[in-house]
């Protein structure tokens, strides 16, 4: 009995060393078929990638297009202004792409058509943006200006970036144009700089006889043209009636025999060898090249065009005088200028950052208005705008302390007018410039802009 008991024990042993042998070999337990779920409070496992609903801090692109390349007067300081927006706001980066401004404005119109605009993009206010705002491709920018900025701007500055009771624009400064004066040309030849249109044919005369250009200019780029003539017509016709023309408003009308006038007096002025002979041929970048050369007396331009003047690659650097277009009898007061504060920034409605767009644009326009100031490109319309007006370039000096007694402004023509209206009026004034149209075939056809 007792060998019986030790063999059921001795097997039992045998079956649990069998037993543990074979837990032994096995790497994991088998998985807990009644294990309990986990807490419906524990923390999610770590993930290095947020859920979608939560926001991810990356950085925003703008597009800006506009026409300040580095052979314009304005390229270092919009260049300036860029690089400083870009140093304090990493997160909001704005990448620039400049164009010719005549083919800008071209592109301009032809991508509003097309709807394929970047989010910032350079314009001029009032008539040449009345479209773009109509069809509805601007951000408006109202409800971004309560934060203090129209505290900031002086009167009237937005007043040709307002459509319709809404603003669509902003503008960072005031020009006007005139004739800058090769004062050295006047003087080496005992030349009188003028101040009524009697004078001006007499300096003509006189710097033609000395060999020198008396007026240059482009005609290639209608609106450099464009500008010596509402020059002319402000004088000619007076300021009043030229302002109630362009805007179709009673008591102005092309057919007024003053427009006549002004066409006849630039008509004289090219064809007694007063306006240099290559006009229709050379840009305004080289007529510019010209005047800086030495080669002209007089060159109607604004007044952005002072500090390029001043530079160190210019022959008449120190030399550089200004004067508005000379008193015409009968016509404007020599009080009467051209110019305003017409050049903006605008954003496209379909931006995908509108915030951010209009942050830039109020940055850029702000600080655009202190440094073209300081350069001597523009009058400021930000009172924000504190330079050190003992460096600023005598020439502007000159221009902001004339037009200052202002008693009445004219917008360039092309910035005023809408549509084809503008197509229209410089069609009519290249073709009279270049011979295939009279002054009463030009006429003609600036009046079919009036109702």
């Amino acid at each position: 009995m007792k060998s019986k008991i030790t063999a059921i024990l001795a097997l039992a042993l045998c079956l649990s060393m069998l037993l543990g042998l074979a837990a032994c070999g096995q790497n994991t337990p088998p998985p807990a078929t009644d294990a309990p779920p986990p807490p419906t409070d524990a923390p999610p496992p770590a993930n290095d990638t947020p859920p979608p609903d939560e926001p991810v801090d990356e950085p925003v692109e703008l597009t800006f297009w506009h026409i300040w390349d580095d052979s314009d007067a304005n390229g270092v300081t919009v260049n300036r202004v860029i690089s400083d927006w870009n140093a304090a706001n990493p997160n909001v980066r704005v990448v620039a792409e400049t164009h010719d401004n005549e083919a800008y404005k071209t592109l301009l119109k032809t991508s509003m058509a097309g709807d394929a605009i970047p989010d910032i993009f350079s314009t001029w206010g009032a008539g040449f943006s009345a479209d773009f705002v109509s069809a509805g491709r601007v951000l408006q920018l109202d409800q971004y200006l309560n934060d203090g900025t129209l505290s900031r701007l002086n009167g009237g500055a937005l007043d040709y970036f307002t459509y319709g009771g809404g603003v669509y624009g902003m503008t960072f400064g005031k020009a006007a144009s005139g004739f800058f004066v090769n004062t050295r040309a006047f003087s080496d030849n005992g030349v009188k700089i003028p101040d009524t249109w009697d004078e001006l044919l007499a300096a003509g005369e006189a710097l033609k006889a000395a060999g020198i250009t008396p007026i240059m200019t482009s005609a290639k780029e209608r609106w450099v043209l464009g500008m010596l003539f509402e020059g002319l017509t402000t004088k000619a016709v007076g300021a009043g009636t030229v302002n109630r023309t362009i805007a179709k408003e009673s008591g102005g009308s092309f057919s007024d025999p003053k427009f006549l006038d002004a066409l006849n007096r630039l008509g004289e002025l090219k064809s007694k060898g007063y306006i240099n002979s290559d006009a229709s041929a050379i840009t305004r970048d080289e007529a510019l090249a010209a005047f800086k050369d030495g080669k002209g007396g007089l060159y109607y331009m604004g007044a952005w065009e002072c500090s390029a003047l001043e530079g160190d690659d210019s022959s008449i650097k120190g030399n550089v005088g200004w004067i508005p277009f000379p008193a015409i009898p009968g016509g404007g007061a020599a009080t009467e200028f051209n110019g305003g504060a017409i050049d903006g920034l605008m954003a496209s409605a379909k931006t995908s950052h509108p915030a951010e767009a209009a942050e830039f644009i109020k940055f850029f326009c702000e600080n655009l208005s202190r440094e073209g100031y300081q350069a001597g490109n523009y009058m400021p319309v930000w009172n924000t705008s504190v330079v050190d007006e003992s460096q600023l370039l005598p020439v502007f000096t000159t221009i902001a302390n004339t037009t200052a007694s202002s008693t009445g402004f004219v917008l360039w023509w092309d910035t005023f007018l809408e549509g084809e209206d503008v197509t229209i009026y410089q069609d009519a004034l290249e073709s009279f410039f270049n011979g295939t149209l009279t002054a009463e075939q030009a006429q003609a056809e600036f009046a079919r802009i009036t109702p």
